[in-house]
């Protein structure tokens, strides 16, 4: 699959849930059934942008690495740099993100800081308004990325055949990272408590008491021990 499939099928699942979390807001203003498709959508909505700018940045990547180890025309990356810079569906992704996230903090903050309902609405809808378009934006833009990373492995699969016909070797793929490192261990052990934070004090309001600490603590022990069992491997390196 394309990268650009991933995205579509990510924005089909969108789409209807933006819509569906505003007719839900609409018609049971602050009923739970609009609080729970507001954090879906908003968990939906972050990582489908974040595709959009997770294949953007792998993009320029695989180009560089292109250039510098197979000897891809330079041109490709200057050809990457005026696309970023035409392109308005890497500043969109971030908007869309941040609109979606924006809209469900204010419905929170006016049960507990007493701003008024209407900010979120007027947010909410403007956030529904903005990710429908830069999702059509977005899906345009990944797909002339598409083209020029299709274009870009075809001129490399042709220097690989030039390669084979005059009898060179190709060559080899670099070794891939081990999957037990230090900042594996680190990640592994730090970001089960992003989570926990999040419940504790966006979505019960500071309430601890009502937010388990399980699964959080077991991922973080199996961090922990991750990141010892690194360290070990790195002292005992020659």
């Amino acid at each position: 699959m394309r990268m650009w499939h991933y995205f579509l099928a990510g924005a089909l699942l969108l789409a209807p849930a933006l819509l569906a979390t505003a007719v839900l807001g609409l018609a049971f203003d602050g009923s739970k059934r609009h609080l729970w498709a507001g954090l879906l959508t908003a968990i939906l909505g972050v990582g489908v942008h974040t595709l959009v700018i997770l294949f953007m940045l792998v993009t320029g990547r695989v180009l560089r690495e292109a250039i510098r180890a197979r000897r891809l025309s330079e041109s490709f990356l200057a050809e990457l740099n005026s696309f970023f810079s035409r392109k308005r569906a890497y500043p969109l992704a971030g908007l869309g993100a941040a609109s979606i996230v924006a809209a469900g903090v204010l419905g929170y903050s006016s049960r507990g800081l007493g701003i008024s309902p209407m900010w979120h609405w007027i947010v909410g809808i403007g956030a529904v308004a903005l990710n429908l378009w830069a999702l059509q934006e977005e899906l345009r833009a990944l797909k002339e990325n598409q083209r020029l990373v299709d274009r870009a492995s075809a001129e490399l699969d042709e220097f690989d055949r030039a390669q084979a016909a005059a009898g060179i070797a190709p060559m080899s793929e670099p070794p891939a990272p081990p999957l037990l490192s230090l900042r594996n261990g680190l990640t592994l052990l730090a970001a089960p408590w992003l989570a926990y934070l999040y419940w504790s004090l966006v979505v019960w309001h500071g309430e601890f008491a009502r937010v388990s600490l399980h699964p959080w603590v077991e991922l973080s022990l199996l961090g922990a021990l991750a990141t010892t069992l690194a360290l070990r491997k790195r002292a005992s390196a020659p």
